[in-house]
């Protein structure tokens, strides 16, 4: 007497479908990838016009100033901050979609990421210094980003290497530089703001 075994796919449509899968990850990949680097270069200039700013050097100064254990507490402050906007991001994603929340996601990166990386690059000296348990934490933070620049760092390079990646990398480069453009049209328009604002002799 014989039992009925399950249908199973023949072996050669596992193959299939998990290059199907393959294919369609490596595209996400790519978009992703096309996408950071779209961003990473405005983003990148908006958080050094934001350096150069004097109010920001001031906060950085204020922050480098405080005991360890205020600039402890102000770090872990912007970090629950940090943690908030990830609320606000699935609040914009209910209300608005995914075009809602991937603005939202960059804003709160531009906002909230800034000020809490910025918060902890200037407490950072004194607080690991008294507390060995803090620098303990971020020797581990810092191994942990050396291991996901090493899978990124190898993911880049197969990304760049595939046929399709040169003319997407031209039409980021131009996107790019109408992003910068527009990023250099606001500097002046702030300056032209700052200089109204002066008081006249």
């Amino acid at each position: 007497m014989t039992t009925n075994q399950p249908n199973q796919p023949p072996p050669d449509q596992h193959q299939e479908s998990f290059n199907h899968f393959a294919h369609v990850a490596g595209h996400v990949a790519g978009f992703l990838y096309i996408l950071i680097t779209w961003l990473f270069g405005p983003v990148k200039s908006v958080a050094l016009w934001l350096a150069q700013q004097r109010f920001i050097q001031r906060y950085k100064a204020f922050v480098g100033s405080l005991p360890p254990a205020l600039g402890l507490g102000l770090s872990l402050l912007c970090l629950s901050l940090l943690e908030l906007s990830k609320i606000i991001v699935l609040l914009a994603y209910s209300k608005g979609g995914l075009l809602l929340a991937f603005l939202t996601t960059v804003l709160a990166k531009l906002s909230f990421g800034y000020w809490a990386h910025m918060t902890w690059h200037a407490a950072r000296a004194k607080v690991i210094a008294a507390y060995p348990r803090v620098r303990a934490i971020d020797a581990w933070v810092g191994q942990q980003i050396a291991i996901i620049k090493s899978f990124r760092d190898r993911i880049i390079t197969k990304i760049t290497g595939a046929s399709w990646y040169p003319a997407v990398q031209r039409f980021t480069t131009q996107v790019r530089q109408v992003a910068k453009s527009g990023i250099a049209r606001f500097k002046a328009w702030w300056a032209h703001h700052q200089a109204g604002k002066k008081p006249s002799a």
